[in-house]
């Protein structure tokens, strides 16, 4: 896998994530449903560095006591990762459909997960960003469309009525 952050010792984070996952109490088929969920990925094995440290300190807050070599990686700095341009314009979008708490919103969140199978948006990569948004204007448009056309009936209708 490509190192998106450097210096990291992959064998030490695959041990701490299989640790952690004991921990917490998880069997493997639990935890590869997890993985799947928040990553994308069911495998540690298959996940990049990056995706790898990323649930390494998800475990982290779910209260498994490990010792992480390395800080939280921040998100919108690697080539794979969204840019702030990207979440800003879902969260621009999450407003226009009236959804008030940014990304933090269940019905985006919903969406999110609809279209991505990932339930968390600090896992997201960015050509699934570019799915959501893409996603989100199409819905968009098709609501316009919708109210377009009622428009038009109800516009046929009063003038029937007038004649």
């Amino acid at each position: 896998m490509q190192s998106a952050t450097p210096n990291i010792n992959r064998n030490a984070l695959l041990g701490l994530a299989h640790l952690a996952a004991k921990q917490l109490g998880w069997d493997e088929d639990f935890r590869r449903a997890q993985q799947l969920s928040c990553t994308g990925k069911s495998s540690c094995k298959t996940m990049t560095d990056g995706e790898l440290l990323d649930w390494c300190w998800r475990l982290k807050r779910l209260g498994a006591q490990i010792g992480i070599p390395h800080p939280p990686r921040k998100g919108g700095k690697s080539w794979d990762r969204p840019t702030e341009r990207q979440l800003a314009q879902i969260e621009q979008l999450a407003l226009q459909f009236g959804w008030l708490d940014g990304l933090e919103d269940k019905r985006l969140i919903a969406f999110i997960i609809r279209t991505t199978k990932v339930d968390d948006v600090r896992f997201l990569l960015r050509w699934q960003v570019t799915d959501i948004i893409s996603g989100l204007r199409r819905w968009q448009n098709q609501l316009i469309k919708q109210g377009e056309k009622q428009q038009w009936k109800q516009f046929k209708a009063s003038c029937e009525a007038s004649e």
